[in-house]
């Protein structure tokens, strides 16, 4: 009898085995069916070239990535290789700022991550382009701030240094940590 007891003992436990595999794996599927709208897109789109205007029909922006995922639950739209144009109020030289990821949020605040330049469209500018890792930019008020390390190009200068904070509007620049300039000389 030991070894009939033996034979069904094993079979019970291959047979629990495999009643519990199947439950795990029934348990992982309905998990993955399971997911939230959130997690998924709204829709998708490619070469996507997108232009705003204010109440007064004035161009605020225009936008062009090669991919964006808008999401509408939480929204949030992300971006592969934007392109941003900010003008600014006034009508002043705007600002073209290019990087390699973007996340726009609640179409009130963008941010852009992964070699961000920022390039003015006017060649004489005081200040041409500024490069960082990563920039906020605030669509509302027309600002522009980072905490990362920057670089600033301009008429016969480079400077270096952390923290930058930018108005468009009124063109007031300010550099939490200075850590170098250099000047060309003529």
């Amino acid at each position: 009898m030991t070894r009939l007891h033996t034979i069904s003992t094993v079979i019970f436990a291959v047979a629990l085995a495999i009643y519990g595999y199947i439950q795990w794996q029934n348990a992982n599927t309905l998990d993955a069916l399971m997911a939230t709208d959130e997690e998924l897109p709204e829709f998708i789109a490619s070469d996507l070239r997108t232009s705003r205007f204010d109440a007064d029909g004035n161009l605020t922006h225009t936008i062009y990535a090669q991919q964006m995922q808008h999401y509408a639950d939480s929204e949030e739209t992300l971006f592969q290789y934007p392109s941003y144009t900010l003008y600014p109020n006034d009508g002043t030289t705007p600002w073209n700022i290019s990087a390699n990821n973007g996340k726009l949020i609640a179409n009130r605040e963008l941010i852009l991550e992964r070699r961000v330049r920022a390039v003015a469209e006017q060649q004489d500018n005081f200040i041409s382009e500024i490069h960082s890792k990563a920039l906020q930019l605030d669509l509302i008020n027309n600002t522009i701030s980072s905490e990362q390390t920057i670089m600033i190009k301009g008429r016969d200068f480079t400077m270096y240094g952390s923290g930058l904070f930018v108005d468009i509007d009124t063109t007031k620049m300010t550099i939490n940590e200075h850590v170098q300039t250099i000047y060309k000389t003529q």
